[in-house]
C-alpha cells in the first residue's frame, strides 16, 4: 500500500513540475506577508501602496528527460580489468577420464510436443 501511494506521490510530482506552477509571494515593505499558487496574493493594503510589492516565480523542470550524450571513462576498466581476471584465475584440474555420464533428466514434455509426436505429416 505504501508503495503504490509512493509511487502515486511521485508521479504527481513529476507532472506538476514538469508542467510548471507559478507561485506569487507579496511583501509589505520588507516584510513576507503572503503567497498564493496559480493567482495574485492579496494585497494587505486597501488601495495602492508604495511599500507594497508582489514576486512572481516560475517552477519548472526544463530537462527533455532524455539523454543526449554518453561518456564513458575506458581508462578506469583497463586499471581494475588484470584485478578482476586475477581474482576469478582458478586452475582446472587436468580429467582423469575422457568419457563423462551426463545424469540429469531431460525437461518434461509439453502438450504441444506430445501431440505432434502422435500426428501424422504427410509431405
Amino acid at each position: 500500500m505504501l508503495k503504490k501511494i509512493s509511487h502515486v506521490f511521485l508521479a504527481l510530482l513529476v507532472t506538476v513540475t514538469s508542467m510548471g506552477m507559478t507561485v506569487s509571494k507579496h511583501y509589505c515593505g520588507s516584510t513576507y506577508d503572503s503567497f498564493s499558487i496559480y493567482s495574485t496574493p492579496e494585497s494587505c493594503c486597501e488601495g495602492p501602496c508604495d511599500q507594497c510589492h508582489n514576486e512572481t516565480m516560475t517552477i519548472k523542470i526544463k530537462d527533455d528527460f532524455s539523454i543526449s550524450s554518453f561518456d564513458f571513462n575506458f581508462t578506469l576498466v583497463a586499471n581494475l580489468l588484470p584485478v578482476e581476471i586475477q581474482r576469478f584465475h582458478t586452475e582446472i584440474p587436468e580429467m582423469t577420464s575422457s568419457f563423462i555420464i551426463s545424469r540429469h533428466t531431460p525437461p518434461p514434455l509439453t502438450v504441444q510436443r506430445v501431440l505432434s509426436n502422435l500426428q501424422t505429416f504427410r509431405l
